[in-house]
């Protein structure tokens, strides 16, 4: 039996009657993980005794949650992608600022959290999270999910000025994203950092506003970056609006 078998797992109706209690318990755990790897150098393995000892439950209880170590890890990688997004989510807020203010922000988010949880960013990479293929790892499920995110949210905003053009808005958001993505990776992983972080908040969301314009501007709309984005869009949705 490998160090993750579980040993006697309840059956049928008992494990219905404790689904809500395990639950609990399966949160409870992978919660202690992430705590775990918040402590751990990027790349180290946690041990399950450490996962145990942390979440303050028997073994036998541990490995009655998951079916494996792998389980755990998928489920792991999930949650951490959930907070992530969660706090992405709240940086996009399009019903407050001006294009450039939203841009500032949301990447500023993507920089700071990339760099004060390198370990978790690190563990997303070493594997899929749950429900995913095996040949995806988690960055790249993370990337595609916030992708398509921001996709909805940039189609629903043109749709206000009737101009919806989905595959350039998806290859425009993605390119975005991933540009966005490795930059910061590579600057947080880099030996010495030659731009502060304002600096490379500043330089990207600048690349990214010229890849916006460029595709506004193909649309025939003209946007001024420092206009709150909600008073340009109904000045735009005027403008095209037949009279």
């Amino acid at each position: 039996m490998s160090t993750f078998d579980p040993p006697d797992a309840p059956t049928g109706g008992r494990r219905a009657r404790w689904q809500p209690h395990n639950e609990s318990r399966r949160e409870r755990i992978i919660e202690a993980l992430i705590e775990l790897l918040e402590q751990t150098p990027p790349g180290a393995e946690v041990p399950v005794q450490r996962i145990t000892e942390r979440s303050d439950l028997a073994k036998s209880v541990v490995y009655r949650q998951f079916s494996g170590r792998e389980e755990l890890d998928r489920r792991t990688r999930t949650a951490i992608a959930d907070r992530f997004a969660a706090t992405l989510s709240s940086a996009l807020d399009v019903s407050s600022g001006s294009v450039d203010e939203i841009l500032h922000r949301t990447i500023a988010v993507v920089v700071d959290w990339i760099d004060q949880h390198a370990s978790l960013y690190e563990f997303l990479r070493r594997g899929p999270a749950y429900g995913d293929p095996d040949d995806v790892d988690g960055i790249s499920s993370l990337k595609d999910r916030i992708a398509a995110d921001t996709r909805t949210l940039v189609t629903e905003l043109a749709g206000v000025v009737g101009v919806v053009d989905e595959p350039v808005v998806d290859t425009m958001t993605f390119a975005i994203v991933s540009m966005t993505e490795a930059t910061v990776t590579r600057w947080v992983r880099g030996p010495r950092r030659a731009l502060s972080r304002e600096r490379l908040v500043g330089e990207l969301a600048g690349y990214a506003w010229s890849v916006l314009d460029g595709a506004a501007r193909a649309q025939g709309l003209d946007i001024d970056p420092h206009e709150p984005l909600l008073a340009a869009l109904t000045r735009l949705s005027a403008v095209r609006t037949p009279r």
